[in-house]
């Protein structure tokens, strides 16, 4: 049984490597008070199948994060990017907005 998961990063929200026991490792999202673990699974073949679904996942995290940016910046001629709702991307509280 599957289910579905949404997740809106706010300030604080972090991702990270954290192997308490070696030979072990974890990658954790945390945003607010909720944290998500994903874990090599218990067979055989585990880790290979983790290390493929992590790479997929981080080619996909870094295409996601420059989209992001993209919205965050004032499109040519000065007028700003609009986000999916139609409302300026760098609109506080509507869309992530990017400082660096």
């Amino acid at each position: 049984m599957g289910f579905y998961v949404l997740a809106q990063p706010e300030e604080g929200a972090a991702a990270a490597l954290v192997e308490h026991t070696p030979g072990y490792p974890s990658l954790i999202a945390e945003i607010g008070d909720s944290q998500i673990a994903v874990q090599i699974p218990g067979r055989a073949d585990g880790a290979r199948l983790a290390a493929r679904f992590a790479w997929e996942f981080a080619k996909a995290a870094t295409e996601f994060a420059a989209r992001c940016e993209e919205l965050c910046r004032p499109a040519p001629g000065g007028s700003l990017v609009l986000g999916p709702d139609g409302l300026p991307a760098s609109e506080p509280g509507r869309h992530a907005e990017y400082s660096g």
